[in-house]
């Protein structure tokens, strides 16, 4: 987790960089969980980067916990005017000492568990967390992209990802389910993650009803619930 710290400390001052070259694909994932979380709620965002898919999602009460000092020190300074929200550095292996007294109604982890060592255990601390009302979303990339992730990350098209274990959708759907969690809804968004004009917006709002592409999509997500 150390490594993965200092990348995201090296990267922080071009994070938002990165976003706005890759904009559609960004306001897209917001988009998403806009659909999945109602405004007003208490909400963990866990791997909060800069900051922006919080504050977006106009919780009554936001908390963003990122590995980075550096992305948190960023994310104060953007979002310093919203006074429920707040951003602490903070590490998953912690969490069942910072934060069992809260009460959230939502975690989300957009575009984290890639970079976890370890799943399972990750897993096994947010569960000491949620309470039975609460509900933890899950996004991450589709691995079938990876070949051409790789691609565009050379070709400096993309944020640099630093250390990262790819985990399978299969691999991750069964680490929840042996952590007490209950998978509530599932799916796949953005296959086309550019903007074309009248084509994209049109593409990736419908193929995802459909049997034969919906796997393709470049975003996986998961919804999940405490089991007793």
């Amino acid at each position: 987790m150390d490594k993965v710290a200092g990348h995201f400390d090296t990267i922080a001052r071009d994070y938002d960089y990165y976003k706005s070259k890759n904009w559609y694909y960004y306001e897209n994932l917001k988009k998403l969980f806009r659909d999945l979380i109602p405004p007003g709620k208490a909400l963990l965002d866990i791997g909060c980067g800069t900051g922006d898919i919080l504050a977006g999602l106009n919780p009554q009460y936001g908390l963003g916990i990122d590995v980075s000092r550096e992305m948190i020190e960023i994310a104060r300074a953007k979002h310093n005017e919203k006074k429920n929200i707040e951003f602490r550095p903070g590490k998953i292996e912690d969490f069942s000492q910072e934060f069992s007294f809260k009460n959230f109604d939502y975690i989300l982890m957009a575009d984290v568990i890639e970079h976890l060592e370890n799943v399972p255990s990750a897993l096994e601390n947010i569960n000491q967390i949620c309470e039975l009302n609460t509900r933890l979303i899950i996004s991450m990339v589709n691995p079938l992209w990876g070949p051409v992730l790789v691609i565009l990350e050379k070709l400096k098209l993309k944020m640099p990802e630093g250390p990262h274990w790819q985990t399978s959708i299969k691999g991750l759907e069964s680490a929840l389910r042996k952590n007490n969690f209950k998978i509530i809804e599932k799916g796949y968004r953005l296959i086309l993650p550019v903007y074309l004009p009248f084509l994209s917006n049109f593409i990736n709002n419908f193929f995802h009803r459909t049997p034969f592409l919906r796997n393709l999509g470049l975003v996986y997500f998961i919804k999940c619930s405490k089991i007793v």
